[in-house]
């Protein structure tokens, strides 16, 4: 079979991380990304120009600002890879800040060498932050040593009523190699249009949805104003309504008993202890990241 040249890039939004901007960028490029475009909406954290000044030492990152009061994520994400396919990057990897595709560049790039268009899918690994991470600190990210398991009850109406915790939702996201141009759905989960075929083979997403307590009130006070507009099904960015009410209700720090580890490495959701699995796997995929920026940047993260 004739072997199609296959250049690989990333897409992301984000907006106000600049806790953990730097250790997606150190994860990206070390693992042979050759473009990752970052859609910038609207950070005010130090976010916004820690990417502008990373951009103008590696070319590998671009910066798109786009401040807008409603989140036209599947919009933005669609074009930003769009112009990436005219560019001559055919794989692209979309992903959201919180998410670190497992993946090696090369070896994805070898595996679909024989196709020009295919899709492929990747699935959350959830990962959780210990409780006593309230908010960012020095090097808070790197002691992430747990990951949830996933349960099938872990429902939109188990979850906003607090039986189960969100921690225990899996998804899949989804990525692709494309020649022509594509339209993703919103949160990147399927192609509204773009290739056919779909390898049948998962990839593992490993996902850390809430790095400390102070993300529970950005996501429900700053994130979910600006997509209630686009909401067109109750499915649809559920999460950021359900903080929204959780927050206004008072109940924040139920949200993050629920999907933080204790000192003795359990969830407590309503009542419930819910036992979680030990694995550093993220903590070396980020340990790794840091010390790529520090060595190759001559960087220190926060």
């Amino acid at each position: 079979m004739m072997r199609v040249a296959t250049k690989l890039a990333g897409v992301c939004v984000v907006r106000n991380a600049c806790d953990l901007i730097g250790l997606v960028c150190g994860h990206y490029l070390r693992i042979g990304l050759g473009h990752i475009r970052f859609i910038d909406d609207g950070s005010i954290d130090g976010t916004r120009e820690f990417l502008v000044r990373f951009a103008r030492n590696e070319q590998r990152i671009s910066v798109q600002l786009a401040d807008k009061a409603i989140f036209h994520q599947a919009e933005l994400v669609s074009e930003a890879a769009n112009e990436l396919i005219r560019r001559g990057f055919s794989m692209i990897l979309p992903f959201d800040v919180d998410e670190f595709w497992n993946v090696s560049g090369p070896a994805l790039q070898k595996h679909y060498a024989n196709n020009a268009e295919i899709a492929f899918r990747g699935h959350w690994i959830n990962f959780v932050q210990g409780s006593e991470a309230k908010s960012a600190g020095p090097f808070y990210l790197l002691r992430v040593k747990h990951r949830a398991p996933v349960l099938d009850d872990a429902s939109q109406d188990n979850v906003c009523s607090f039986k189960r915790p969100f921690v225990g939702v899996t998804t899949t996201k989804i990525g692709f190699k494309a020649v022509r141009q594509i339209e993703l759905d919103v949160g990147q989960h399927n192609l509204a249009t773009g290739p056919q075929e779909c390898d049948a083979r998962r990839y593992e997403i490993f996902h850390l949805p809430l790095r400390n307590r102070d993300q529970i009130a950005a996501r429900g006070l700053d994130h979910e104003p600006r997509r209630a507009p686009l909401r067109g099904h109750p499915l649809v960015s559920w999460q950021s309504l359900f903080h929204r009410q959780a927050v206004l209700a008072g109940r924040t720090d139920d949200v993050w008993s629920a999907n933080s580890a204790d000192r003795d490495g359990f969830l407590n959701c309503g009542g419930e202890r819910i036992a979680l699995r030990r694995d550093r796997r993220l903590q070396r995929l980020l340990l790794n990241s840091y010390a790529y920026v520090a060595l190759r940047y001559r960087m220190l993260l926060p």
